[in-house]
């Protein structure tokens, strides 16, 4: 009798301390980022050299405005067989402070323009045979959409553009793809 009291002590203890050991496990891998079930996704985007090297990946070409004032670099990336963007920018395209006027074109009929911010004003108008949904403030044009032959565009720029600048950038696209 007398050695079955040790052995009890010793099984209780191992048992507290088996427990305390596993929820002290547990705890820690609870605060792992690895197990939070985060997913990473990767980027679809395809830097190209040219618009006609983005043009064999989406599988269609895009017709661009020549340029925009003020904006003398520029990034053309596309997405297989899905769209073209080509981005703008007023400095170093990898430098925070660069404004960019990024140019898009997709299959389909979809807002492919990313832009989810609320603007104070909001018309559709044609311009060039297109219907073309505004979006801005103060008198300046930030998005542009449309849909022109089985195909989404977009227009958008971070510090907005005039009526004007816009209309000329839709009428190169629309009269070189027409």
């Amino acid at each position: 009798m007398k050695m079955k009291k040790p052995i009890v002590v010793l099984l209780a203890a191992l048992v507290i301390m088996s427990s305390a050991a596993c929820s002290q496990q547990q705890t820690g891998s609870e605060s792992r980022p690895e197990d939070t079930g985060n997913v990473l996704i990767a980027n679809p985007w395809v830097d190209c050299a040219t618009l006609e090297d983005a043009a064999r990946l989406a599988g269609f070409d895009i017709a661009i405005p020549g340029k925009f004032d003020g904006y003398p670099n520029r990034v053309i990336q596309a997405m297989e067989r899905s769209m073209i963007q080509v981005m703008y920018y007023d400095g170093d395209p990898d430098a925070e402070d660069s404004s960019r006027i990024m140019v898009r074109k997709g299959l389909g009929s979809d807002d492919i323009s990313g832009d989810y911010n609320e603007y104070s004003k909001k018309e559709t108008v044609n311009m060039h045979g297109a219907d073309v949904q505004l979006r801005g403030d103060n008198g300046l044009i930030y998005s542009a959409v449309w849909t022109w032959d089985g195909y989404s565009f977009a227009i958008n720029a971070d510090k907005g553009l005039s009526r004007e600048t816009i209309a000329d950038a839709i009428e190169e696209m629309i009269t070189v793809a027409g």
